[in-house]
């Protein structure tokens, strides 16, 4: 198809009409079938697991397919304008979504009669995935068997046990012999993959990795002067249920033995320790604990130059606070990242969805580190309509207050669900400030005052 970025939201709806009314017999030869009768959409299909067969498990439809190197901000702007319209024609057809991906409203889940329909938005493209009903269940199946599994694992002594060798470790070239005697003391059955490093301990009960990763070629060692390994990560999958107490461990593990973290920030909240030479950083993930050592001075002159080089280059980190707690060894680095400006509603509505739910969250997690954000958002250089909130390690809050309109203030428990609840009462009243765009919009962002936290990065897209 066309590689305009405003794609024909009628002719995806025709798409998704012509796959629910499909005559699926899910062999190789629907690809051809489907192609006559929606070209000139993109078609591709494979396998679960990309297994060689005849038959389909999954075929792929592309509606908007840009070049990533060609994508800029009117073309993005496009893509997800036309992808929440057809989001909606979607539902007005169908129904509620029956499910979402891991909470991400840009992959969404209708399951029908002969066909399972996922809508995906990515920032160049907006595509179906079309799966065969049985092969969704089986994967559905597969994924709450790892669910039910996770959820018995619930010993987090294992990760406890490694943090000291990390911390200990004597990091000096980041060569094979740096790490030969660290990965001798964890005393995990050693695995040589792709020439990573990596020692695990699998079991129903427990899973846990140490995890050594290579410098590639692409990261052209000489320059930024990584060693023959660039990062030293251990992981371990842990129960929802006893992550809170989990972090809760290891952070204070951390402190006695690298003391308090001079930044921390999110998302998965993140309790930073930069070294001049290694840099240590807890933090969670979706599915468990992380603790990562990386050679300080390459990886952040690779990410300055990419920052400065690289016009879509974005740091994942969306808030950081520096905590007072700078020492001898550990401080906080010299400059951070540059931010797109959001120029767009829906780029600032990507940075408040990404933002708000990380802060409701994380912060439960690293006080005393960090125990609170106030933010504003409100028509540059005038009186007038604004919103605010604040977010704390026991609460959020959110105030709206619209001309004509009795103000509304509302109060959430900690939990990122209150910040996806937050983030979309937050996008959908700014709608109504009457402005053209959040370039008319400044925005004011502080840590609590009275202590010594100070709000390094709020990242909204605006200077602050």
């Amino acid at each position: 198809m066309s590689e305009s970025p405003v794609f024909d939201v009628a002719e995806a709806m025709r798409v998704a009409r012509e796959a629910e009314q499909f005559e699926w017999s899910w062999s190789a030869s629907n690809i051809e079938q489907l192609q006559s009768l929606l070209a000139p959409i993109k078609l591709s299909g494979a396998k679960m697991r990309f297994a060689p067969s005849t038959e389909l498990d999954i075929v792929r439809v592309f509606i908007a397919d840009i070049p990533l190197h060609s994508v800029d901000d009117a073309e993005r702007e496009a893509l997800r304008t036309g992808f929440a319209a057809l989001r909606m024609d979607l539902i007005e057809a169908w129904g509620e979504p029956d499910s979402d991906i891991d909470g991400d409203t840009r992959s969404l889940v209708w399951v029908l009669a002969q066909v399972v329909v996922q809508l995906n938005c990515r920032t160049h493209s907006v595509s179906y995935l079309l799966f065969r009903p049985d092969a969704h269940r089986s994967a559905e199946a597969a994924r709450r068997a790892r669910q039910e599994q996770d959820e018995q694992r619930t010993d987090f002594a294992p990760f406890l046990a490694v943090l000291p060798h990390i911390a200990n470790a004597h990091l000096r070239s980041w060569s094979r012999s740096d790490l030969d005697s660290l990965f001798e003391a964890v005393g995990w059955p050693i695995d040589i993959s792709n020439e990573d490093l990596v020692a695990e301990q699998n079991g129903d009960a427990v899973q846990a990795s140490l995890h050594a990763s290579r410098t590639e070629e692409y990261m052209d060692a000489d320059r930024w002067g990584f060693g023959e390994y660039r990062e030293l990560r251990l992981s371990q999958r842990l129960s929802s249920r006893v992550m809170p107490e989990a972090y809760a461990a290891a952070l204070r593990s951390c402190v006695e033995l690298l003391g308090p973290p001079p930044v921390v920030g999110g998302p998965d909240a993140q309790a930073i320790w930069r070294g001049a030479k290694v840099t240590y950083t807890l933090s969670t993930s979706g599915s468990g604990l992380q603790f990562a050592a990386t050679p300080t001075e390459a990886v952040e002159g690779r990410e300055y130059w990419e920052s400065k080089w690289d016009e879509d280059w974005e740091s994942p980190l969306r808030w950081l606070v520096t905590t007072g707690a700078d020492g001898v060894r550990f401080g906080t680095r010299d400059w951070w990242v540059h931010e797109r400006p959001a120029e767009t509603w829906s780029m600032l509505d990507d940075y408040i969805t990404e933002l708000f739910p990380s802060l409701a969250g994380d912060l439960a997690l690293l006080a005393p580190y960090a125990t609170g954000v106030v933010w504003v958002l409100r028509v540059a250089d005038e009186p007038g309509p604004f919103v605010q909130g604040w977010f704390a390690d026991d609460g959020a809050g959110l105030g709206i207050h619209l001309p004509g309109a009795e103000p509304v203030v509302r109060s959430y428990p900690p939990s990122f669900e209150s910040g996806r609840r937050i983030a979309a009462e937050t996008t959908a009243a700014l709608r109504k400030f009457g402005v053209a765009s959040p370039t008319d919009l400044e925005m004011e962002a502080w840590a609590p005052w009275g202590t010594t936290q100070a709000l390094d990065t709020f990242r909204l897209g605006f200077k602050r």
